[in-house]
């Protein structure tokens, strides 16, 4: 009698066909690769199912044989794992075939798509058409994701910055193969399946974000309509304590809404780290190994180079032409009274720095065609670590005091950015580099990730995603809610086959 996996993979391979289940090495060693402080993860096969109906199949499948499956939608979600499974051996079930932009509805602004569809797509589709509607894009990938962004809760940097929030109307396929189709859209010929998140009885799309109760094979998700007016703010503090002057005074902007959008606040390392990627300075991405570690005199042109100062603001305004110039004039004037040393780029200066370019095109939903982090694949390691913090002076001085004094403990050097969403929350997002080729800078990497961890929940202040090596140490410190959710799993996903171990999610590892 066969293995499990082998009699899976070969009903599979009749779903799908010969030539779209993988298992040749070269293939799974692409599938193996990560950043993390971990070796990479080699899977059992890779299989690429074509159509939801496909994929009810292959889950049909992998149930009845008790196979666990692993989900990609883009695989570029580099600071948090990229393509890999959290566990060997697992079979890889990679969407990206499932590529159709269904619907852009104009009149209603909003766009409906398979999981395949990735930014750089949807702008495209979006361009060519002369559609006049916006998207929202994250500081990754052109090749990342729409659908797999949502489902992360991903942050991006437009009035719609907060994808989850602006999703509507999702299509989920469980692990017995049945499909549910959320909100509105339970209703047969639906016609708010986009329009109108809650529809009747209990909303359930949260229950698919950030877990492995079910694959999201269809998202819908709004869209903005091009202003009639648009300007990129882009403001240099060279104070180091200027962020904390900076997030009281951006606090009352975003709450009246007179800077709408993911507004952030970068320090000068990251910045840099960002400018590598996006296309220019290949010279200053730090080498393995060096973590940050920039010369003074080296730092200092760094920043008159690329326009940079110890921190850097970059928020936008949005409308017509004459609520934006009145808006103009209310930014600058809340900076120069509290910052009197802060600078106010000029068009012309933001246009001749890759860093300031790359925000100007986020701000306005396109996507950063510039980036690169192939350098650092297999080579250098890379952790985002992400505490959600209150946007007042005091929470974002404790935030980044903790980071500053875990980084040092460790060996490691600050870069951050902080995004400013709705103007009541701050997501700190951390970069963490190391070389991976040296097991003890790993140790050291791990470690500070898992004190970082500690000290943020110790205060008070929860991650809103963590990597594929920290779920369960992450999810353990949650108590009930961690029950909840193993509840959850096994009424959705009794035989434990989707994502096993996603979230800190798996009923084998349940006690």
């Amino acid at each position: 009698m066969k293995p499990p996996v082998e009699q899976a993979l070969k009903e599979i391979e009749r779903v799908v066909g010969a030539e779209h289940l993988l298992t040749d090495t070269a293939t799974l060693s692409r599938y193996s690769v990560n950043m993390l402080a971990t070796a990479d993860i080699l899977p059992a096969a890779v299989v690429r199912p074509a159509s939801t109906a496909e994929l009810q199949q292959v889950l049909k499948i992998a149930n009845t044989c008790k196979t666990p499956v692993w989900t990609l939608s883009g695989g570029q979600n580099r600071g948090y794992g990229m393509a890999c499974a959290a566990t060997p051996g697992t079979l890889i079930i990679d969407l990206k075939r499932m590529n159709r932009i269904l619907e852009v509805n104009v009149e209603l602004a909003y766009a409906l798509v398979e999981p395949g569809v990735t930014f750089a797509q949807l702008y495209r589709y979006l361009r060519d058409n002369d559609i006049p509607l916006w998207m929202d894009v994250p500081s990754g990938s052109p090749e990342g994701s729409c659908l797999g962004n949502i489902t992360e809760r991903g942050a991006g940097y437009t009035p719609l910055g907060e994808k989850f929030l602006f999703s509507c109307g999702m299509e989920v396929v469980l692990a017995d193969g049945q499909v549910l189709r959320t909100g509105t859209g339970t209703l047969p010929n639906s016609q708010t399946w986009q329009v109108f998140k809650w529809g009747y009885g209990p909303s359930l799309d949260g229950l698919f974000t950030q877990s492995n109760f079910g694959i999201v094979t269809k998202a819908g998700f709004w869209l903005m309509p091009r202003p009639p007016a648009y300007e990129p703010l882009a403001v240099t503090m060279d104070d180091p304590e200027a962020v904390y002057k900076a997030v009281e005074i951006l606090r009352p902007l975003k709450l009246n809404m007179v800077i709408p959008n993911g507004a952030c606040v970068t320090h000068v390392r990251k910045a840099l780290g960002l400018t590598a990627c996006w296309g220019e300075g290949k010279n200053i991405l730090p080498r393995v190994g060096r973590r940050f570690d920039y010369p003074a005199e080296t730092l200092k042109a760094l920043k008159e180079r690329y326009a940079l100062g110890e921190w850097n603001f970059a928020g936008a305004l949005y409308g017509l032409p004459e609520t934006v110039r009145a808006y103009r004039g209310i930014v600058e004037n809340a900076f120069r009274s509290a910052l009197p040393g802060c600078r106010f780029l000029s068009a012309e200066e933001q246009a001749a720095s890759p860093y300031w370019r790359a925000r100007e095109k986020a701000m306005r939903g396109e996507p950063l065609w510039e980036f690169d982090m192939s350098d650092w694949e297999g080579k250098a390691g890379a952790l985002w670590i992400s505490p959600v913090a209150p946007v007042t002076n005091e929470a974002v001085e404790q935030q980044i005091r903790i980071a500053e004094e875990t980084y040092a403990k460790y060996g490691f050097h600050y870069a951050a950015e902080l995004i400013l969403g709705t103007g009541r929350d701050l997501h700190h997002i951390i970069w963490l580099l190391f070389d991976r080729s040296d097991a003890e800078e790993r140790r050291r990497a791990e470690l500070c990730e898992r004190e970082m961890y500690d000290r943020y929940c110790e205060v008070g202040y929860l991650p809103y995603r963590t990597g594929l090596s920290t779920g369960d140490y992450l999810m353990r410190k949650l108590g009930p809610f961690r029950d909840i959710c193993h509840d959850l799993k096994q009424l959705f996903d009794p035989n434990n086959i989707l994502s096993p171990g996603k979230s800190g999610i798996d009923l084998a590892n349940r006690s």
